[in-house]
């Protein structure tokens, strides 16, 4: 007798892309996070006798972010934003500057190098009080913390980036006749670039958020000050609307900068693809 082949007739279990089940499973940890929000802010509140609640939540926050969107986010919004940019940008040329002098001249490293490595675990936080004294409480000040703070970071990938090239290939463009500037301008920059952008990414968060801290200590506008305002009158919702606010710009900044990253260094993605 023989025995036949059982064939499995079952259809196969369509596959989502990647791209489509990366965009369900973080819809459904926001809905998994607003509700144990929910949850958090109704224990908080019946086991509280405060008359005024410690933890709104997401229906009343909800309302004070559309409430905050009407009034002062566009004006506070300028306001931040402009600190940061100053001070993004004056940080990352001044790293940029001094780490690739740093990498490329041996005697300045061996100098300042040390400065450098001993003054960036300070928070910028620390240099609050010295910025007030030096600048005082207007933008000069908050350009002033939020600069050291994306320079402590990006003076970092500066230095990396200076230093890795090889030295066969440093002897390869000697011997092909390359001077100096133009072995900077084709050895050296355009590795410290790809580390630089980096350091950049990396910096745009801890910058922003520098900004947030300078404004709640030295600050009589922008999203730090509004969110400082809503604490001192106990508006628990309009102090989490505020935090919620500065974190969704955070992240419109970081996708925006990850979009230009790509066109920029698109020759070192390929090679790492």
């Amino acid at each position: 007798m023989s025995v036949g082949v059982v064939r499995d007739r079952r259809r196969p279990v369509p596959r989502l892309n990647p791209r489509t089940s990366a965009v369900l499973w973080g819809a459904a940890g926001l809905v998994a996070a607003v509700l144990l929000w929910q949850l958090a802010a109704e224990l908080v509140t019946a086991n509280s006798d405060a008359p005024i609640p410690k933890l709104a939540g997401p229906v009343a926050v909800l309302g004070a972010v559309v409430d905050y969107l009407r009034t002062d986010f566009v004006a506070d919004l300028i306001s931040s934003l402009a600190v940061f940019f100053a001070g993004w940008l004056v940080g990352a040329a001044a790293a940029a500057v001094s780490g690739l002098l740093l990498a490329r001249i041996t005697w300045l490293r061996q100098m300042f190098l040390p400065v450098v490595e001993a003054i960036r675990p300070v928070s910028s936080i620390a240099w609050i009080p010295l910025s007030i004294v030096w600048f005082g409480f207007g933008f000069p000040g908050k350009v002033f913390i939020v600069g050291l703070a994306v320079y402590l970071v990006v003076i970092v990938y500066a230095i990396a980036g200076a230093s890795r090239i090889p030295a066969i290939l440093e002897r390869s463009a000697t011997m092909l006749g390359m001077n100096p500037m133009q072995k900077m301008r084709h050895l050296v920059l355009p590795a410290m670039l790809s580390e630089v952008i980096i350091g950049l990414r990396v910096s745009l968060m801890s910058g922003w958020g520098t900004v947030i801290i300078a404004e709640l200590v030295a600050a009589d506008s922008g999203m730090g000050n509004s969110l400082i305002l809503a604490q001192q009158s106990y508006d628990i919702p309009g102090v989490i609307s505020s935090m919620l606010c500065f974190g969704a710009v955070g992240f419109l900044l970081n996708g925006a900068f990850v979009l230009a990253q790509r066109k920029i260094i698109r020759w070192d993605l390929e090679v790492a693809g």
